[in-house]
């Protein structure tokens, strides 16, 4: 229910009568104005299918008003219909890829109804798009490290369930920093050991790839092993051209490297 009220209140606020309204034609753009706001005094209202009505009808008018398809989405998760509304919300985020929080919301829908491959898809689309946004980032990447986890443990893919939890180990390990006098098992340091533990399994799995190599360089930074980092630097680096990295995983690796060898003695 907490969700559906998110979504209530989401297409209710942010995009700023119980009579039938007249389809209009095509490429109406008042018209689809006024039915769009009818929609939303229908859902204010507690209802739903005559909010579905009347959104039908504004997009009918004018195709172009693609904010209807999110009011679709969260009148048909009102209603418990997480299909149709699934429907609608993809067809929201192919219009708009820069709401990045409407496509986390396209994976937990798709997780919902147990279509794990496109979810997958999509938690790794938003972590990409969200590493370089801090407060989102802060907000969202350990959630969604966990889902991959999770849809991983599904799909017995030993390699991805350690990669996210050594992930989401790491990243957690990194917000705990900043408490004030952090101590027990969630202190850095015993989050960073966890951490290296499970990518360290992801490499022996795949020791093709980059990306724990990647994140096992971050951990050992922070815990000042500074010859098991290089390594792992080494690694990541020998891999990086041939494997799966973010834009940001790419650029992070880079200044890296470059810092490594600035860092070099001459000789």
């Amino acid at each position: 229910m907490g969700m559906r009220h998110f979504w209530l209140g989401l297409a209710i606020l942010s995009l700023s009568c119980h009579s039938l309204a007249i389809w209009a034609p095509p490429g109406n753009p008042d018209e689809a104005e006024r039915l769009w706001d009818q929609g939303q005094a229908a859902m204010k209202r507690g209802e739903p299918d005559e909010a579905i009505a009347f959104y039908e009808r504004s997009l009918f008018a004018d195709p172009k008003l693609l904010r209807n398809h999110l009011s679709l989405a969260a009148a048909y998760l009102e209603k418990g219909d997480d299909a149709a509304s699934c429907e609608h919300l993809t067809k929201y985020v192919a219009a708009h890829p820069e709401h990045a929080v409407m496509r986390a919301h396209l994976a937990e829908l798709l997780l919902r109804l147990h279509r794990s491959a496109e979810a997958r898809a999509e938690f790794e689309r938003f972590i990409a798009d969200v590493q370089d946004d801090q407060p989102l980032a802060a907000r969202h990447l350990v959630h969604c490290h966990s889902r991959l986890m999770e849809i991983a443990e599904e799909d017995q893919d030993e390699y991805a369930e350690h990669l996210h939890r050594g992930i989401g180990l790491y990243l957690l390990a990194c917000r705990r920093a900043d408490v004030a006098d952090p101590d027990g098992e969630l202190c850095p340091e015993s989050l960073l050991c966890k951490a290296a533990g499970e990518l360290n399994l992801a490499c022996l799995e795949r020791p093709e790839e980059a990306r724990p190599s990647g994140y096992l360089y971050g951990v050992w930074s922070k815990l000042g092993q500074q010859q098991p980092a290089l390594r792992c630097l080494r690694a990541a680096d020998d891999a990086g051209p041939f494997t799966y990295l973010t834009p940001t995983e790419k650029r992070d690796l880079r200044l890296a490297c470059h810092c490594r060898e600035l860092a070099r003695p001459a000789k």
